[in-house]
């Protein structure tokens, strides 16, 4: 009878272990967060006259806007907006640094709108190599960045670094702004955690509330 106890504990313990994360342990604090960057491989840049140099963003801007969520962690934390403690959060992104390596920018420099499914979203995440696998990842799956209308698209998704399974995945606009090319997009990267942390965060908390 005490084996038969045991294994049921140490079966059930190792349930509780694999169980999946969920936004409800993210917003409750009993979940990690890592920020795993940006994905462009589905991402269109709309407006020609605005990214004359397809070589440049493809070979050096979409590296760069992804350390920079490492190389300034004041500016592109997502910590605070969580309400994380210092062990609960990292940025970790040189998993998208690769996985962006397939985009091809020039083809997808375009004049018409263009916008992504959750479906598509999904396909894309379910391609991903992560060598982060506890807790929660986050990344923006970059819909468009648009010269146009001055802003940048992006789904932020939520994932089970588990399971990769996509526990939530939101469109949220972020207005680009800044000197030079590289900051004027990172400005919109930066615009899209400030929406997160001045009110998406406590729409989710109510919305996933344990």
């Amino acid at each position: 009878m005490k084996k038969l106890i045991l294994i049921a504990l140490v079966l059930f313990n190792a349930a509780v272990a694999s169980a999946d994360n969920t936004m409800a342990d993210l917003v409750a604090g009993k979940t990690k967060l890592v920020f795993l960057g940006l994905d462009f491989t589905q991402a269109k840049y709309i407006g020609k006259a605005g990214f004359m140099d397809a070589q440049a963003i493809q070979n050096q801007h979409i590296v760069s806007w992804n350390n920079l969520i490492e190389l300034e962690p004041k500016k592109f934390s997502l910590q605070k907006a969580f309400n994380l403690k210092d062990d609960q959060y990292k940025s970790k992104v040189e998993d998208m640094v690769a996985f962006n390596k397939s985009v091809n920018v020039e083809k997808n420099i375009t004049e018409d709108e263009h916008s992504i499914t959750e479906d598509q979203v999904k396909k894309s995440v379910a391609k991903y190599s992560l060598s982060e696998k506890e807790g929660v990842g986050v990344v923006y799956v970059v819909e468009s960045l648009s010269k146009n209308a001055e802003k940048m698209t992006a789904w932020v998704t939520f994932i089970d670094l588990a399971t990769k399974k996509v526990i939530h995945t939101e469109k949220v606009e972020g207005k680009a702004g800044g000197f030079g090319f590289r900051n004027y997009w990172a400005g919109a990267v930066y615009k899209i955690n400030q929406e997160i942390d001045k009110s998406l965060y406590k729409k989710w908390s109510k919305s996933f509330k344990a």
